[in-house]
């Protein structure tokens, strides 16, 4: 820590470079008592220490070098300093369509010095604070953990661009893990509670633990050792698509020599969609009909799964169903074409009003929205940690409920009590931040005279209340009400969204009509 100091018996300086400590790898059992341990999400992004004083921000990388041109909106941070400065350790985050932290779009951010505001609105930042080391002309980072932890949330930092993640007890350690595996986190940190920052050091009182997520995939084909056309070299793996399998890479398949010979015994069929180049060259593509477990890190850019590993074939009694489900666009293809019906009426805004949301829950909603929604609520769950843990431990499992429903925006159509359950998780969310000036209502399928198993495009209810709550409601000093309406017109059963506030007359938002069961 340099640059620090007293002069003449004035006030200590705020220090000009803290070298960030950093962590170990680590595994969940590494950590065994509670009253040592916190757990708490990680984050991918740029690491940086914030050195924060009346009217100026100044962010530093892990490298001490300046990168405080590449994200300028994190001065917000400036109005928020005491008299003496802030030093705070954290990481600057961009979110993805989906609202998870991706490296991706935060490296259009990092890529230049000065981003344009054009760039700014298309790919939002945030800072990430999971540490307190200077506060108000003090070395707060020599006190222990937990004393820094208590210190930093006092400071009410959290905002719309601020995000303070909620720490947990390490007895709360596997609803974390399951809440990052949803959100699509790749990984958790564990801080010892006890011990001071330790610059520049890389040290196991803070441990870095990895996530891995286990799923099944189809088995599209495989690749030959070179030189060896009768042995695999590698598998080729896919995804249900829109129409049709979608390669999604390749998994090396080990030793496993009895999973090998049924590989190279199926049956020939036809690629999935894209494929690269370099990969359909020397593929020998497989018919639909293996299954396989793979563990992953989440998904790259490109789609493909990250860093897979195999974990052998799946029984055909154990296999996903999902997974070998033809596509409607596909089946249209082989099948004759039917006498042609009246199209079904698409979801209706009302007179006057933009076009409501459809499709995707985040397809038409920005990503400073998604920010927006994500820093709420895990600020919120922060707050509630300490004075209401289970209601902190109910929302976070609200979170992780939603973060899954994201995960089917792809999917032709979903049930509709699937959609209103992922409804009701948002609801419960937003309640808790705006209190009383938001109420909702959510109709019961049976009660309304709807089938609950009716067809209905993923997340495009979800998509409209978010838009009623954070477009039609948030803005109005005294909140208002929205009402997930199931009815059964003449021309058949729907969907509206009504919302009702002081400073205009009742209106549906968004109007869509169901379709048949969906067989899901």
């Amino acid at each position: 820590m340099t640059g620090g100091g007293v002069s003449g018996g004035s006030r200590p300086t705020m220090p000009e470079l803290v070298p960030p400590m950093l962590p170990a790898t680590g595994e969940l059992s590494d950590a065994t008592d509670p009253a040592r341990w916190a757990v708490e999400f990680g984050w991918e992004g740029h690491r940086c220490v914030a050195y924060v004083s009346r009217g100026r921000v100044r962010l530093l990388s892990s490298t001490a070098r300046s990168v405080t041109g590449s994200f300028p909106e994190l001065g917000v941070l400036a109005a928020q300093a005491p008299p003496g400065g802030l030093v705070l350790d954290g990481t600057v985050v961009a979110l993805d369509e989906a609202g998870r932290p991706s490296r991706g779009p935060l490296l259009r951010r990092t890529a230049t010095l000065a981003p344009d505001a054009a760039l700014r609105v298309e790919v939002p930042v945030g800072y990430v604070v999971t540490d307190l080391l200077w506060c108000d002309g003090r070395r707060v980072l020599e006190l222990p953990y937990r004393r820094r932890r208590a210190e930093l949330e006092e400071l009410a930092l959290a905002g719309p661009a601020i995000l303070v993640p909620p720490s947990f007890g390490l007895d709360e350690a596997d609803l974390v893990v399951r809440t990052a595996e949803q959100y699509g986190l790749d990984g958790l940190h564990l801080k010892r509670l006890d011990v001071p920052y330790q610059p520049g050091r890389r040290t196991r009182n803070w441990l870095r633990v990895p996530l891995r997520r286990r799923r099944q995939a189809l088995v599209a084909g495989w690749v030959p050792a070179p030189g060896r056309p009768d042995r695999i070299a590698a598998v080729l793996l896919a995804l249900p698509g829109p129409e049709g399998p979608q390669y999604v890479g390749r998994v090396g398949i080990g030793a496993a020599d009895a999973d090998a010979r049924t590989v190279r015994a199926a049956a020939p069929g036809a690629p999935p969609a894209g494929v690269p180049d370099g990969v359909a060259a020397d593929a020998r593509w497989l018919a639909p009909g293996l299954a396989c477990a793979v563990e992953h890190r989440g998904r790259t850019a490109a789609g493909r799964l990250a860093l897979p590993s195999w974990r052998g074939l799946v029984p055909a009694d154990e296999q996903d169903d999902e997974l070998f489900e033809v596509p409607a666009a596909a089946a249209a293809a082989t099948v004759p074409a039917a006498p042609a019906e009246p199209e079904p009426k698409p979801a209706q805004a009302p007179a006057g009003a933009e076009p409501g949301p459809a499709g995707t829950w985040h397809g038409p909603l920005s990503r400073r929205l998604e920010q927006h929604f994500v820093y709420n609520t895990l600020n919120t769950i922060a707050s509630l940690v300490r004075t209401d843990p289970p209601r902190a431990r109910e929302l976070l499992l609200g979170f992780a409920d939603l973060s899954r429903a994201a995960d089917r925006a792809e999917e032709p159509a979903i049930r509709l009590d699937e959609e209103l359950a992922a409804v009701r998780a948002y609801l419960q969310i937003e309640r808790t931040r705006f209190g009383a000036r938001l109420t909702a209502e959510i109709d019961d399928p049976a009660a309304a005279g709807v089938d609950p198993g009716a067809a209905v495009p993923p997340l495009a209810v979800l998509a409209a209340v978010r838009r009623a709550v954070q477009e039609e409601i948030e803005p109005v000093p005294g909140g208002g009400a929205v009402h997930v309406q199931l009815v059964t017109p003449p021309e058949g059963p729907g969907c509206r969204i009504e919302v009702t506030h002081a400073t205009r007359a009742p209106f549906v938002l968004f109007s869509l009509p169901l379709d048949a069961p969906a067989g899901l």
